[in-house]
């Protein structure tokens, strides 16, 4: 799918679970709780976990995590991880045990020489509820919860890009430090859009 924005947005908004009351039509009230980050010379891994604060529970979410959740900390042992593997990246979801129960890998590939578009490569693996053929009946509601959300994100993306153009720079003072080392990791990383 096409994204007018450079990349480096996409990188950063998957990686910023601070942005999660923005996605409160589709996921209810959830706030994250930054757990840590791991960096290596390529790649950076930064873990969370969630708790509900008021909402429902779609029912994509329901099926991936196979039970509605709900309160605080103590009541979900949930994790996800994001891991931006130059130049891709990934998101893991376990509930409480040793398999994930959802796995997604993107890439995101620039689409102008300006590097002001790019489109989003994804491929999401959920683990099958033991209920037989419930992953397909729900399938359909899966995945337009999960258009919904990079829709939302899309529009965030660009709005982000827009405001960039039209400082001439970036003038976010990033606070985060997992999302200033990512800023890091991807300008070691990353190939310049100038001549060759």
């Amino acid at each position: 799918r096409p994204v007018g924005c450079h990349y480096t947005f996409m990188h950063e908004n998957l990686m910023d679970m601070n942005h999660q009351f923005l996605h409160r039509a589709q996921m209810g009230q959830i706030k994250p709780r930054y757990l840590g980050r791991r960096m290596g010379e390529n790649w950076l891994e930064i873990d969370y976990t969630f708790a509900r604060t008021g909402g429902g529970q779609s029912l994509g979410e329901r099926v991936i995590f196979g039970s509605k959740r709900t309160g605080g900390w103590e009541n979900n042992r949930d994790k996800m991880t994001i891991r931006t593997d130059y130049p891709y990246q990934a998101l893991k979801i376990w509930a409480g045990d040793d398999v994930p129960i959802m796995d997604l890998w993107i890439a995101y590939v620039p689409l102008d020489a300006e590097q002001r578009s790019n489109r989003t490569f994804g491929l999401l693996s959920v683990r099958r509820p033991r209920i037989p053929g419930l992953i397909d009946a729900v399938w359909p509601f899966l995945v337009f919860f999960t258009e919904r959300i990079f829709a939302e994100d899309r529009a965030i993306v660009e709005m982000e890009q827009a405001a960039h153009d039209r400082q001439g720079a970036d003038h976010n003072q990033e606070v985060f430090p997992a999302i200033r080392d990512l800023r890091g990791l991807l300008a070691a990383c990353g190939v310049s859009a100038g001549p060759a």
